[in-house]
C-alpha cells in the first residue's frame, strides 16, 4: 500500500554537507522502496557522490540503514526531551497527557510506521538494527518516564519501573495494532489528544488510585 510519507514528518533539509546529503535521500529511498529495494548505485548518482564515497562514510548499507534510523530516531528523542524537561509545575496528569499525546503523535505516524516494518524484517533476518533501534528509541522512552514518576513519586504499589512500561503500553498498544494492521487510518491531532487524555485517566485510576475527572 502506497504511503505518503511527506505529509506526516517534516523532511530534513538538504544540506551542502555530502554525508547529511547521502542521509537525506537514503531516508526517503528506504522508506519508501524499503531495504531490498534501495540500491546504493542510483542513491550514489542522485547525491552526486561516488558509490565508494559512500561506503568510506557508512560502511556497508546496513551501517548507512543504521545511521538513517539513528537521525530518525532523533526527531523523537528531543521532542521527548523537550516535553520531559518542562514537567516542573505540572501535575502528574498534565505531565503524563504531555508525554502520552508526544509519544502517540510521532509513533502512530505513517513514517515511523514504514521504519518500524522495514525494521522487524530485518531484524527477523538477523540484522543489529532492532536492538540498535531499541535501545535509541524505546529503552531511553522508558528511562525517561521512570525518571519522571521518580520525581513525582504516585501513591502506588507498582514500582516507577512498572508504570513507566504500563503506561506507554495503555498509550500505545491498541493504536498501534490498529494502525499496523490498517483498520486505523491515520489520527487527527483531536482524536490523538482524545486517546491520550483517556489512557491517562485509566492509568491513574488503575495503577495510582486517582479517580477520573467527573
Amino acid at each position: 500500500m502506497a504511503t505518503n510519507l511527506d505529509n506526516v514528518m517534516p523532511l530534513k533539509v538538504r544540506t551542502t554537507d555530502k554525508r547529511g546529503e547521502v542521509l537525506d535521500i537514503a531516508s526517503e529511498t528506504f522508506l519508501s522502496k524499503g531495504f531490498d529495494g534501495t540500491s546504493i548505485n542510483v542513491m550514489a548518482r542522485e547525491a552526486g557522490i561516488s558509490k565508494e564515497s559512500i561506503y568510506r562514510y557508512f560502511g556497508s548499507k546496513e551501517d548507512l540503514f543504521l545511521a538513517v534510523v539513528e537521525r530518525e530516531l532523533e526527531v523523537y528523542k528531543n521532542g521527548m526531551l523537550e516535553t520531559l524537561s518542562h514537567f516542573q509545575g505540572k501535575t502528574l496528569k498534565e505531565a503524563l497527557f504531555d508525554v502520552g499525546e508526544a509519544t502517540l503523535r510521532v509513533a502512530s505516524n505513517d513514517r515511523t510506521l514504514a521504519l518500524r516494518r522495514l525494521i522487524f524484517q530485518m531484524s527477523a533476518n538477523g540484522s543489529k538494527v532492532g536492538s540498535h533501534y531499541f535501545l535509541a528509541g524505546p529503552d531511553i522512552a522508558h528511562q525517561n518516564l521512570v525518571k519522571l514518576f521518580g520525581y513525582y513519586q504516585p501513591k502506588s504499589e507498582f514500582p516507577v519501573t512498572k508504570l513507566s512500561r504500563y503506561f506507554v503500553a495503555m498509550v500505545l498498544h491498541r493504536t498501534m495494532l490498529q494502525r499496523e494492521c490498517g483498520v486505523q487510518e491515520s489520527l487527527s491531532l483531536e482524536e490523538i489528544r482524545r486517546r491520550s487524555i483517556e489512557a491517562v485517566e485509566d492509568f491513574l485510576q488503575a495503577f495510582c488510585h486517582e479517580p477520573k475527572a467527573s
